[in-house]
């Protein structure tokens, strides 16, 4: 590694690099020297900036030298793993012409290896180019890379076709015929191709095949890297076009299968079998993908009847090799017969199809495989009679998905795909893998999209339901019981687990027609807490009806058997009687739902498994919502939902990108109350030729905006008064919009207006949630007949929305609010289902009282507030026609005066008003109590709080906010209901699963509008497995995929939480984030920051003491930087700042707890500020912040610049940065941060006696201790 450190700054970390092939060679050699592993050779070359420095800017040279070419695809290959992507693809995308050499080297260098004729290790050549090549084929969204990869993927893939296939699928697709007569006619040097092209045009034609071709006799890394990178091709329209025909016909999936992992082969299986038109694209229904095997099984029955009897040609019968006659007497007739005229059932049976072929000559196998164009060999020799039986077999085999259950079991707690999973990475492996699906930009359809979802969502339960059942069998301390050696006993014991006294199977309901499992499974459980203290009697009382527990058998040596997930039906006393609480007993019983698919294979193949059962374990009630997550996507995969038209080719990741973005060019858009003036509505368009603003532009005017053809034309802002004056008397006092929208704000304001689907891009601190609130509010009334669903990611989040949106003129009996976070509501009523209910009851009494007292006013006997049906008979019979009555002039007095004057209190025609404006603002108030009364009168009528509920969502409710994950929850609950949304509204959406925004959307089957807002310059979705988040990219959310798409976004684009020199360390990270003047310029942001000379500053604590440390793995602190940070945080508190403006922030959990640690222990006089790691301060600012970055030998996970956005973008007036200084400049991705960041010096410059005294420099602890 040392002599790696001086090559580096000799070659090319000084100034100036010198291309060396002589160094290359020597930085190779270095790389798989023996001994050690490879993979942290590589990391030392990309922190030294090999690639970005060295190889690459002088790539034209060093193409010439293998090994050149061979580090750069290491190195390249090391920054996607580490989640560098984006970086790479700016560096390659600034030389598009060198990218394209690179690329054809690379498949130059990869048919050298196969060959045989590569200069460098051909089994490291492989496997860096084939990695490269699943790197790049999952970024086609990057131009350079997309134009070189689908060179390998066009129509000349089909020269590898069997001839008669390739006929067959030229005359099934006419256009691709001419597409393949261009391709074909260039792969020969001559006019149309120059010799260099040609070899190109070749080599581009060959690779996919030759590649399948050589992994079917290589080792198994590189077979598996192979087998992903198939997968990989088949898993996207583009590439599976054509490719998908060429694996189908050399059968790569039955070729390569026997050489990975069961689950990686069956994976591949599964891509290859996907019902989909290759060519065509389109999806193909149940009913058309049997017709096609119906179709292929006819043609083998067919070649299997000539093959058994005279009058064909051998070439119409295929090149076996024997006549008819010699099939004849070689006795196989029989055996065909057993084909032709036998069901094609027996086909889709593969071990009763192989036992058929098993019995035909060899002669006879070869010329039947022929006749149904099932390859009988490849390049490098003839096939042995097993494989040509098995892709024989495989050919007409029914691929049958597996069971989607949606408990866990040991298979998945303990199989490959969970261990794996949560090992990636650490194994020190150059390139590993998983056999699991990726999530990309594109899928294949809305029923892919969903079962590529639930396969990672059930791996993602595994690994987290795992992790709290081997933490509780280590606590109960399993071992074998004195009495029988064969039982288990446990001499531990743990809050979240108990020994299962009893368990017995109680109900088993036989099987729905056309099913194999129960319909429905049941068992009593029943468990002893005699000796527990009452804490923990209490928690297990508190499990609840709906509840997933999690059985396991546990063997005396810690080891865990079997794993069952069940769901509480009901609670049972001792005596297992249902009971809605349980008594004081020690004894608690539980009566739970096992699934009936896992039932059937237990019976089959253990029928003990239950009773062998010994420990239940529960799970805390946040992490305890995976079952009907999983239950919710596994129903929306059996029957996809259908997304609108306009929506779903965008979403699936093909199409125009900007298809489905409103145009508002030639639109007229109503704005509601956006604007809070004239001024402000003409400078909302600067951007446009004029603005030309007319009507009545008073406070919390409705403006309707018609937008011109183009910016060179006019845009006209019609602007009428809102309700007449007497409005904002005691009756009723509207809430009008008060904050003046920056022109991006009102363009995504407008925008969200439009039907379409809106990304709205959010910085830090450009108001995205006052954007959400305005626009719904601007939708709500300008489609009163339309429901607006609000969705967020957090309750926090939606609460604080949520109370916005109350504070706007909206009829609070609109709002509904769904989930457990609406306890935590900071607002005056209650937005439950339960709470509006209630509410609407409270109101319909108020309502009927304000009936009774209008008819008492008018001296009209009789019960009018009664009932609903009174107040409407009322309504029609006496207040409409008094109405009629003074409006057409026949009555002179206005009749409900003395109704509104008690109300009110006052006059209701003072001196000098507008009494027709006055006395019509009254009507209208009249006519709206009457609206609400008739809305209300089914909660009249409606006894039952289900029928209530049921029609508070369906019929009432405009406006519903729930969280994404009460969404998943209660899909399905909610679809029954009946509630069907017109819009969407995602708030937090970079920082949702893509799941997690879908599921919504299903509830909305005639959406019209999708608005999304978000960032994706800050942190994604939080995903625990190294193994989901890395390979499987399980944490893209959809925000971050369809900007990826290159899908238009509106970008808000001026910030208001920071001042403007600290908004400058982020500002790069966005297209044209500006400040928002003159509001950063006014009170605490004009002021300097006490005792501090600079508003933000780099503090070098470098390699002070001992620098970082790892007490446990992945549990990093710095005990300099933490003792630094909190004496910071005492000079602060002495020169007056309020610790509850403060926050301490860490990069790693383990510096948060240091810190707590170091501040209790260094001034536990003090009041404590806020300390968080970054990740969880996403979202909340501070005053001031004290960021410790922690590492001082590795920069770790604060190279992605996402986390590094939300940690630069907590302070408003302060922010001061602990790190170390070598480190960070050594960091290729953060050279544009440090260089704002040193603006002010490494050294913390404090000014303890004002802004005018000397300044004094602190660089470490004890000089801080000085100063304090």
């Amino acid at each position: 590694m040392a002599d790696m450190e001086a090559l580096a700054r000799k070659h090319w970390l000084g100034d100036a690099a010198k291309w060396s092939d002589d160094v290359a060679a020597r930085v190779l050699k270095h790389v798989v020297a023996a001994g050690g592993e490879m993979r942290p050779r590589v990391q030392q070359l990309e922190r030294q900036q090999y690639l970005e420095r060295y190889v690459w800017p002088h790539y034209d040279r060093a193409r010439e030298s293998p090994a050149a070419a061979l580090t750069l695809l290491l190195v390249a290959n090391e920054k996607q793993q580490q989640g560098l992507e984006s970086s790479l693809w700016t560096l390659f995308s600034a030389n598009s012409a060198r990218f394209d050499q690179l690329f054809d080297d690379s498949v130059a260098l990869l048919l050298r290896a196969i060959d045989g004729t590569a200069d460098a290790d051909a089994g490291l050549v492989r496997l860096a180019v084939v990695q490269f090549l699943i790197v790049c084929f999952g970024a086609l969204e990057v131009d350079v890379v997309r134009a070189a990869c689908l060179r390998l993927v066009g129509v000349s893939v089909w020269y590898h076709l069997l001839e008669s296939r390739r006929e067959r699928e030229l005359a099934q697709w006419p256009q691709v015929r001419r597409l393949w007569r261009h391709a074909s006619r260039r792969w020969t040097a001559g006019k149309r191709a120059t010799a260099e092209e040609a070899a190109r045009l070749c080599r581009e034609r060959d690779v996919i095949a030759r590649l399948v071709w050589d992994a079917a006799d290589g080792d198994s890394v590189y077979v598996e890297k192979v087998v992903e990178l198939l997968v990989d091709l088949e898993s996207q329209l583009p590439t599976r076009r054509f490719v998908g025909v060429l694996l189908d016909d050399m059968q790569a999936a039955e070729l390569l299968a026997p050489r990975v992992s069961l689950e990686l082969a069956r994976r591949l299986r599964a891509c290859v079998a996907f019902p989909v038109s290759d060519v065509g694209g389109q999806p193909l229904a149940p009913e058309a993908a049997r017709a096609a095997w119906y179709r292929r099984a006819a043609e083998l029955q067919l070649a299997a009847y000539k093959l058994g009897h005279g009058g064909e040609s051998e070439e119409e019968l295929g090149s076996g090799g024997e006549s008819n006659k010699e099939l004849e007497s070689s006795g196989d007739a029989d055996e065909l017969a057993t084909l032709w005229a036998g069901s094609a059932g027996l086909l889709g049976s593969t071990s009763e199809f192989t036992a058929v072929l098993q019995r035909l000559s060899e002669p006879a196998l070869r010329a039947l495989a022929a006749a149904v164009n099932v390859r009988l060999a490849n390049p490098r020799g003839q096939f042995e009679r097993a494989l040509v039986e098995r892709l024989l077999a495989a050919r007409y085999a029914h691929f049958e998905p597996g069971p989607m259950g949606v408990y866990p079991d040991e298979q998945l707690l303990y199989g490959r795909a969970v261990t794996a999973a949560d090992a990636f990475g650490r194994d020190g492996a150059l390139y590993a893998g998983l056999p699991l699906p990726k999530l990309g930009l594109q899928y294949l359809s809305v029923l892919d999209y969903l079962q590529r979802w639930f396969a990672l969502l059930r791996v993602e339960m595994g690994g987290a339901v795992r992790t709290d059942l081997d933490a509780a069998v280590t606590r109960m301390q399993p071992c074998a019981r004195d009495d029988d050696a064969n039982a288990v006993g446990f001499a531990g014991w743990t809050r979240m687990a108990l020994p299962i006294s009893a368990l017995a199977v109680v109900d088993v309901q036989r099987a729905r027609v056309g099913e194999h499992q129960p319909s429905r499974v049941r068992a009593d459980l029943s468990v002893d807490l005699s000796g527990f203290a009452e804490s923990l009697r209490a928690e297990w009382a508190e499990v609840r009806v709906h509840d997933v527990l999690v059985l396991a058998q546990v063997r005396a040596d810690g080891s865990v058997a079997r794993v069952r997930g069940c769901t509480v039906d009901a609670r049972l006393d001792a005596q297992g009687s249902v009971v809605e609480q349980f008594d004081g007993s020690a004894d608690r019983g539980f009566r739970v739902a096992l699934d009936p698919e896992q039932y059937a294979r237990d019976t089959t193949a253990d029928p003990d498994v239950y009773a062998a059962l010994n420990v239940v374990m529960r799970r805390r009630a946040a992490e305890n919502n995976f079952t009907p997550v999983l239950e919710t996507v596994r129903a929306l995969a059996a029957a996809p939902p259908e997304l609108p038209v306009w929506l779903r080719p965008i979403f699936l990741g093909y199409g125009d990108p900007a298809a489905a973005v409103p145009r508002l060019f030639g639109a007229e858009v109503n704005l509601g109350d956006t604007f809070v003036s004239a001024d402000h509505a003409q400078a909302s368009f600067a951007q446009y030729a004029s603005v030309e603003v007319a009507g009545e532009f008073a406070e919390g005017a409705t403006c309707v905006v018609a937008y011109p053809e183009d910016t060179g034309g006019v845009v006209r802002v019609t602007a009428s008064s809102g309700d007449p004056a007497w409005v904002a008397s005691d009756v009723q006092a509207p809430r009008r919009n008060a904050l003046a929208f920056t022109p991006a704000q009102v363009h995504a304001i407008a925008s969200a207006q439009r039907e379409g689907l809106t990304l709205v891009v959010g910085p830090p601190g450009t108001g995205k949630t006052d954007v959400a609130v305005q626009l719904v509010s601007a939708l709500y009334h300008a489609q009163p007949g339309e429901t607006i669903l609000l969705v967020t990611h957090s309750n926090q989040a939606l609460n604080q929305l949520f109370a916005k949106i109350v504070a706007l003129d909206i009829e609070p009996r609109h709002l509904l609010r769904l989930g457990h976070g609406e306890a935590e509501l900071d607002a005056d009523e209650r937005f439950s289902r339960a709470g509006r209910i209630e509410s609407f009851l409270d109101r319909r009494l108020e309502l009927l009282a304000q009936v009774a007292r209008l008819a008492a006013s008018l001296d009209v006997p009789g019960e009018f507030g009664d009932s609903c049906a009174s107040a409407r008979f009322f309504l029609v019979a006496h207040v409409r026609v008094r109405w009629e009555a003074y409006r057409r002039g026949q009555q002179d007095v206005f009749p409900f005066e003395r109704f509104f004057e008690a109300e009110l209190g006052r006059p209701l025609f003072p001196p000098g008003c507008d009494a027709a404006a006055v006395a019509s603002g009254c009507y209208a108030h009249l006519e709206r109590m009457f609206d609400e009364l008739a809305a209300v009168q089914p909660f009249e009528l409606l006894r039952g709080s289900a029928e209530r509920s049921r029609y508070l969502l369906a019929r009432q409710a405009r406006i519903v906010a729930m969280t994404c994950t009460h969404a998943a929850m209660r899909q399905e609950e909610l679809a029954r209901a009946g509630v069907r949304f017109s819009t969407v509204v995602v708030e937090e959406a970079a920082q949702m699963l893509d799941i997690e925004a879908f599921v919504p959307l299903t509830l909305a089957p005639a959406l019209k509008r999708l608005v999304l807002i978000g960032d994706h310059n800050q942190l994604p979705p939080v995903v625990q497995s190294p193994g989901l988040r890395a390979f499987a990219r399980m944490e893209q959310s959809l925000f971050a995929r369809l900007v990826r798409l290159g899908v238009p976004y509106v970008e808000l684009d001026c910030q208001a939480r920071a001042r403007p020199e600290i908004a400058a360390l982020y500002r790069f990270r966005y297209r044209g984030l500006g400040d928002l003047q003159p509001h950063v310029a006014q009170g605490a942001f004009a002021q300097p920051n006490p005792g501090f000379k600079h508003a933000f500053q780099f503090v070098n604590v470098g390699q002070q003491q001992q620098g970082e440390s790892e007490p446990t793995p992945h549990f990093f602190q710095n005990l300099a930087e933490a003792e630094f940070v909190v004496a910071v945080f005492r000079y602060m508190c002495a020169q007056g700042y309020d610790a509850r403006r403060v926050a301490l922030l860490a990069a790693y959990n383990g510096q948060r707890m240091l810190l707590l640690d170091v501040l209790r222990r260094r001034c536990p006089e003090l009041p404590m500020p806020r300390v968080s790691t970054v990740d969880q301060f996403q979202g909340q600012q501070a005053d001031y912040v004290l960021l410790s970055l922690v590492r001082t030998r590795r920069v770790g996970h604060l190279r992605d610049l996402r986390r590094l956005t939300v940690a630069l973008s907590r302070a408003r007036l302060g922010l001061y940065v602990f790190g170390c200084r070598a480190l960070l400049d050594s960091c290729f991705e953060l050279q544009p941060v440090m260089a704002e960041l040193l603006r002010n010096g490494d050294a913390l410059t404090l000014v303890p006696e004002g802004h005018q005294s000397q300044p004094v420099i602190v660089d470490d602890v004890d000089s801080m201790a000085a100063v304090l």
